[in-house]
């Protein structure tokens, strides 16, 4: 499957690199469909994860929380938390998982499952954040490897349109040869 989708007029585009993951390039019109919206935010062009910083003692947390855990603070501001990190373990996922957490039945069922990786990416604050990812092949990855975040699609809606989630994939030119 190969083809664009187009996102808001002057922010970046995204080009399908294979069946389900999306790479930026240019962008032109309606964002894509997300899953969890309130996790993402495009800024200067690039996705970013969405986390909470506590006021008091500086503690990140991912996804956003009301309380830290560090300090029992109670005011915490939204933040991004960044695009890039290293990768810090991961498994390949072999099943399909059950739901909610299965994307849809609609996108193939059980026939249809690819097993996926997934993964904690340690980001440049430190956070670690656990995610998919979009290889699959554990020739291609290490520990340490350096990560970018990406949207993947996750399930379709009925009238076809993909809806997305965040992943993490390897920075070309990062994967063990």
């Amino acid at each position: 499957m190969s083809g664009s989708l187009h996102l808001p007029a002057g922010v970046l585009s995204a080009r399908f690199e294979n069946k389900q993951t999306l790479s930026f390039v240019e962008r032109t019109t309606p964002p894509p469909v997300l899953l969890a919206p309130h996790l993402l935010r495009l800024q200067d062009g690039a996705w970013s994860l969405m986390g909470s910083r506590c006021v008091a003692c500086g503690e990140l947390y991912f996804p956003r929380a009301r309380g830290c855990t560090r300090c029992s603070g109670t005011e915490l501001d939204d933040t991004a938390l960044g695009h890039s990190g290293r990768l810090w373990s991961w498994t390949i996922q072999g099943f399909r998982p059950k739901p909610p957490y299965d994307g849809s039945s609609a996108d193939g069922g059980e026939a249809g499952f690819q097993p996926y990786g997934v993964g904690y990416v340690q980001l440049e604050s430190g956070l670690k954040v656990e995610s998919r990812l979009t290889v699959a092949d554990p020739a291609r990855l290490r520990i340490g490897m350096p990560m970018r975040l990406t949207l993947e699609a996750y399930r379709h809606l009925p009238g076809g349109e993909a809806v997305h989630t965040f992943a993490f994939e390897p920075v070309p030119d990062s994967t063990p040869s």
